[in-house]
């Protein structure tokens, strides 16, 4: 469930986790479906189960022509990666944009991303009740009589 979060969290932005973990919730109706994350190796046609994410970053630096060490040349970059395993367990690191996920126990990603559309698609008046409304800093609910956001300290005018 984390690899799930973490994924449609990273993905699809202004919607609320809270939204993420009622959809999960709808579509686990039962206890028998499968807990992976199934992704495919886009150059290779292969089909692996994810097992995590890693980042790796690297900075070198070499003296300049003139400068010497006061002045170096530097290099730094970004590496995205994740883990993956085959059938027979064997452990695989690929980059993340060679990857492409398929299913997230075992439900297809498209029916996870319509479900969450449907569901954020809802106004959120309909969600809050009358007497509550949202901070317009931190979006937390806040009673219409609060002088001050409890969560963030904004001062609300009424």
């Amino acid at each position: 469930m984390r690899a799930f979060l973490l994924l449609l969290s990273k993905q699809i932005k202004n919607i609320n986790v809270i939204v993420i973990i009622r959809v999960y919730k709808e579509l686990m109706g039962s206890e028998e479906n499968e807990m992976a994350v199934v992704v495919l190796h886009k150059p290779s046609g292969e089909r692996y189960l994810l097992l995590g994410t890693g980042f790796g970053a690297y900075k070198a630096a070499r003296p300049s022509l003139f400068g010497g060490n006061l002045f170096p040349h530097e290099e730094a970059g970004e590496i995205p990666a994740a883990a993956v395993c085959d059938e027979l367990g064997n452990i695989h690191w690929f980059y993340t944009e060679e990857l492409q996920v398929l299913e997230i126990d075992g439900i297809e990603v498209g029916r996870l991303y319509g479900k969450l559309k449907s569901l954020s698609s809802k106004k959120a008046s309909d969600t809050i009740p009358a007497e509550m409304e949202l901070c317009p800093a931190c979006r937390t609910r806040v009673k219409i009589t609060d002088k001050e956001c409890p969560s963030c300290g904004l001062t609300l005018i009424g």
